[in-house]
């Protein structure tokens, strides 16, 4: 999956709460980006994410694993991630990865997004072996079904990142 310049993230923090829309697809290359936003807005105490996915066409599994990761460091903080406005095809991706214990899918209309900012994008860790890792090592703590499904992506991943060419 690759990410085109309309492949982006907006986001504020509004109401107590942490906002994201996804653009285009939620790729590995998004995913730093994510992250990044949203681990700083933890840290100042913010602690529920709200994911809007109306205008997001694609998930690939690192981009679900990130927010998986994100859910597992809000859970023990009494936060939550949830997601709004997905598509079937999305909301398949997320639950055939079995997400749906960590990540709120709600079917009811979703609050009114408020407005958002368009976020700049984490340099050089798009394509990083270790963000990519962390994010399926996540989808395998979140559902230990997923081992068989990402093991050998994990595998070399761990070999990249001990032998780096």
């Amino acid at each position: 999956m690759h990410t085109s310049p309309a492949d982006y993230l907006e986001g504020a923090t509004q109401g107590g709460q942490i906002w994201v829309r996804v653009i285009g697809r939620g790729s590995f290359k998004l995913g730093p980006t994510l992250k990044a936003f949203v681990i700083s807005a933890i840290q100042r105490g913010y602690r529920r994410l709200l994911v809007d996915l109306e205008n997001c066409t694609a998930l690939d599994s690192t981009f679900m694993g990130v927010l998986a990761g994100l859910a597992l460091h809000l859970k023990p903080l009494n936060g939550s991630v949830q997601l709004l406005r997905l598509n079937a095809p999305n909301r398949d991706a997320l639950t055939t990865l079995g997400l749906q214990i960590l990540l709120a899918m709600p079917t009811a209309d979703a609050p009114a997004t408020p407005a958002l900012q368009r976020l700049d994008p984490t340099p050089d860790l798009a394509n990083s072996a270790a963000s990519i890792l962390a994010a399926h090592e996540n989808l395998i703590t979140a559902a230990p079904a997923n081992r068989p499904r990402f093991n050998e992506l994990v595998t070399q991943l761990k070999d990249e990142i001990q032998h780096p060419q």
